[in-house]
């Protein structure tokens, strides 16, 4: 000791001190390096005993260096911002590794740190009462100079707390130690020792079994704190979940038992216990001695990968029980194996329900065989009624023709005017058999499996004029208009079976004839790429009247033979109902199917769809078209451009891309959410068009145009940019032209609107059309979820992930907004409600957006009503996300 020779100074060189120093940085180091794993269970706690640890350890080691009652008292004081709280640190830390943190309610923190806190007060209110210490004095009798009191009544309280939490703390880990497997109870061991060693010491210090004057619970705790910390990093003792374990093992229905590396019996659970009939006196014994009565388990041999598995069929507790059992080979760092864990899991139902299946499948393969034989026959007799109608059609249209032929000849003789008028009638009587045997004939041919298509060189233009010459006089004669739509882009030459593609075509035009009283009747060709083919082509044909429709009940009869939608139509316009069947078979030898869309009372529209072959040295061409505005735009969409849309809004930026997509399918997006990287990115991909947006951070969108002007003036290009803004305000447009931009359109962002603009701008089409005749109209709803989903093309999923994100967004603005106004912010706010409103008119939640604008507004004019509009605004957000939950 060296406090003799400055007896003058308050402080001294304490031999007894530089442990203490030493261990409080052995401590602090710990407490950095358990950071890592401050995910597992107890690790907070333990840092905060460390460092309350590290506390009591440094200011006694000043305590003890001190040779005045003032200095020694205040530093004794300091070290009370430890000491009390370690005990309630100690216990929080057992409670949590020990899998009862539901214990830790908030009422019972309370209570844990009630105690402490109490105690800090006191300490530090010593000399105003005698609670704690009732004569504090510095006595050289002791080791070194100390402090000696007397210790008040509420000294006894905080001991005795101590002691508790202590005892409490070993006896949740003791518990835990009987509780888990073997392997883990060397890993608890340690935390008990950690723990004990303090409690220990503790009980040294009272029974005055120590030097007098010197504590030893400093010191004691750094070598807790150590051994702790080696459990939790080296032994990874807070991965062990005893909950879990009881959990998921003791309670577990598949039966688990575990051998060790001598086929030992090392561990099992109820289920197995149950099953092979175990008694806690079988752990530790071979399994060859107690498995008698099951040598499927002792003499199975895993695969090369430690895993096997078979099924095993036994009689327990009087039921025929069938269990699937699975091993699995457990290994050390070094693939070594050291144990053994065999999985019983009951299959008896599974094993029952396969045989029902077994059996059932068995019942199913006689039926199957049974109604193949009953189908072979049907079709024997379905055949032979083809045939039967083939060769009686064949027999019947040889005497028919010679009736037709004379019939026609007679004619052309002189006749009176009443036999004229017979032959006529004969005539036609003729002819309207003779179709109906041809259509008997083609549709036997079908049944009958005989029909084959004869595919050939076709013109398709003479063909289609061919139909239309056939059919245009019955149309003329019930004076209704017949057209012939056809898109500018169409084959010259096709390769199918003209004579099968005109029966169909002219079928659908005559059924559309004979139905329709007036009105038109129209046949349209469009045509469609086939992916990664140019030598073919998708045509469909449709045929649009406005006759008499066919009601939605009656739409898949008329494809049966010899139906018609109802009798009364039979009787009404005649005919066998064998038409549409008859080319609806056809169209599926071609690969297609015939369609239907039809409303009472209006019309229906018959339509197909075929992917034809042209001629190799005559791809598809486009003909002078009708409309070359129209063919230019369309060739023009195929191209690839490439588009940049600036916006800072999530969502905006979502839809634009979506629009804009859908409209040019082959175009690159580009997306830029700020100023700086609108100028980046069009110095690198040099855009076509760019979409601007003018609210944007780090540069806005006045100054990213005016410098995308500064960089093409070197090179004398000008790239079009359109401003989108969420204002309507008089004179905005002239700024954003001023500002070097092209033009203006204002949100919510809609596809007609990016279509005018691709087509004036991008495919520099004049349209005449005003920019003020674009429906920009927004409907006062609170969301118009049909505009959106058109906005995006039905996509579904799209459509929640707009959604989610324009709500996101929104409440973000609102409480930027709140912040904004109680820090007086007046243009923050103004900047967030422009936002809100971008994003709101553009999602369709009008009424919103309008609220927004209104706030927008508002701020620098009417202050008054910015509460009024911020209720709203919440008010409207809560129903909007209501509307969308539902």
């Amino acid at each position: 000791m060296l406090y003799d020779a400055a007896e003058e100074a308050n402080m001294y060189l304490n031999y007894y001190a530089i442990p203490l120093i030493v261990l409080a940085f052995i401590l602090s180091v710990l407490v950095f390096h358990i950071r890592k794993h401050k995910d597992t269970a107890g690790a907070t706690c333990f840092s905060l005993l460390l460092c309350s640890s590290i506390i009591y350890a440094f200011f006694y080691a000043l305590e003890i260096s001190s040779t005045t009652l003032n200095s020694a008292l205040t530093f004794y004081k300091l070290e009370y911002i430890g000491i009390p709280f370690i005990p309630a640190f100690m216990l929080i830390f057992a409670i949590k590794y020990t899998g009862k943190k539901h214990w830790l309610s908030t009422p019972a923190i309370v209570a844990t740190f009630a105690i402490p806190l109490i105690t800090l007060i006191l300490v530090f209110t010593t000399g105003k009462h005698t609670l704690y210490h009732k004569g504090i004095f510095l006595s050289s009798e002791t080791i070194f100079p100390s402090l000696v009191f007397e210790p008040g009544i509420w000294y006894g309280v905080q001991q005795f707390y101590g002691i508790a939490c202590i005892i409490f703390s070993i006896i949740l880990l003791l518990k835990m130690w009987l509780e888990i497997i073997p392997a883990f109870r060397k890993q608890v061991t340690i935390v008990m020792i950690g723990t004990l060693v303090p409690f220990l010491a503790l009980l040294l210090y009272i029974g005055k079994m120590v030097p007098l004057g010197l504590d030893p619970i400093p010191y004691s705790l750094a070598f807790s704190g150590l051994l702790i910390y080696i459990g939790m990093t080296h032994y990874k003792l807070l991965d062990v979940a005893p909950l879990a374990r009881s959990l998921l093992f003791g309670k577990l229905p598949d039966g688990v038992i575990v051998l060790d590396g001598m086929q030992r019996i090392v561990d099992y659970n109820h289920s197995a216990m149950r099953y092979l009939e175990l008694t806690s006196e079988d752990i530790g014994k071979h399994a060859s001695k107690v498995l008698v009565l099951w040598p499927e388990l002792i003499n199975n041999r895993q695969n090369t990968d430690g895993m096997g598995s078979i099924e095993v069929n036994r009689n327990i507790d009087g039921a025929d029980v069938w269990l699937n059992v699975d091993f699995l080979s457990l290994l050390d760092d070094n693939e070594n194996m050291i144990g053994q864990m065999i999985a019983l899991r009951n299959i008896t139902e599974k094993k029952k329900a396969e045989e029902t299946l077994l059996e059932t499948n068995r019942y199913l393969e006689e039926a199957t065989a049974r109604a193949q034989n009953m189908a072979a026959q049907a079709e024997m007799a379905n055949r032979a009624k083809s045939e039967f109608l083939a060769n009686m059609s064949h027999e019947i249209r040889t005497p028919l023709n010679g009736v037709i032929g004379f019939s026609d000849i007679l004619m052309e003789t002189e006749l009176t005017d009443s036999q004229l008028h017979y032959m006529k009638t004969v005539y036609t009587s003729a002819n309207t058999l003779l179709d109906l045997v041809n259509d008997v004939l083609d549709f036997s041919k079908i049944e009958a499996g005989k029909l084959e298509l004869d595919p050939e060189i076709t013109d398709l233009a003479e063909l289609l004029n061919q139909i239309t010459d056939v059919v245009k006089y019955k149309a003329h004669e019930k004076k209704l208009e017949l057209k012939l739509n056809v898109v500018s882009e169409l084959p010259q030459h096709i390769i199918v079976d003209d004579l099968r593609l005109r029966q169909i075509l002219i079928n659908l035009l005559s059924n559309a004839i004979k139905f329709t009283e007036k009105g038109e009747i129209e046949l349209k060709v469009e045509t469609s790429t086939v992916p990664d083919n140019t030598y073919k082509v998708g045509l469909t044909f449709s045929v649009k009247d406005t006759g008499i429709g066919i009601a939605e009940k009656n739409r898949s009869r008329i494809f049966d033979s010899f139906s018609q939608e109802d009798g009364s139509i039979s009787r009404r316009y005649g005919g066998t109902g064998l038409g549409l069947t008859i080319s609806n078979r056809l169209l599926e030898m071609m690969g297609s199917k015939l369609e239907l869309e039809s409303e009472p009372g209006k019309g229906s529209t018959f339509y197909f769809i075929v992917v034809l072959p042209v001629k190799e040295e005559e791809p598809i061409t486009t003909d002078v078209p009708e409309n070359p505005c129209k063919v230019l735009i369309e060739d023009k969409k195929k191209a690839k451009y490439s588009i940049l849309i600036a916006e800072d809004n999530q969502t905006n930026m979502e839809l634009a891309s979506i629009i804009i997509s859908r409209l040019l399918p082959k175009a690159e997006i580009l997306k830029a959410g700020t100023g700086t990287e609108v100028i980046r990115i069009f110095n690198e991909k040099k855009p076509d068009l760019i979409f601007m947006d003018i609210q944007m951070p780090e540069m806005n969108g006045y100054d990213a145009s005016r410098e995308i002007r500064k960089l093409e003036s070197q090179n004398r290009t000008r790239t079009p940019i359109i401003a989108i803004t969420a204002n309507a305000f008089k004179g905005e447009k002239e700024r954003c032209l001023k500002a070097g931009m092209d033009d203006q359109i204002t949100k919510p962002i809609v596809s007609n609107v990016i279509q005018h603009i691709l087509d004036k701008w991008l495919f520099m089409i004049e349209i005449n059309r005003n920019d003020d005749s674009i429906d920009t109209s927004i409907e006062a709803v609170h969301f118009d979820k049909e505009k959106l989903l058109e906005a995006i093309n039905e996509n579904e999923e799209l459509y929640c992930m707009l959604t989610s994100m324009a709500i996101g967004s929104i409440t973000s603005n609102l409480e930027d907004i709140i912040t904004d106004l109680s820090n007086k912010n007046v243009q923050g706010v103004k900047a967030h409600a422009h936002k809100m409103k971008g994003a709101a008119l553009n999602i369709n939640f009008n009424i919103l957006g309008n609220l927004a604008k209104e706030l927008e507004e508002a701020i620098e004019i009417n202050g008054e009503i910015i509460p009024d509009l911020l209720e709203q605004m919440k008010n409207e957000i809560e129903f909007v996300k209501q509307d969308l939950k539902k």
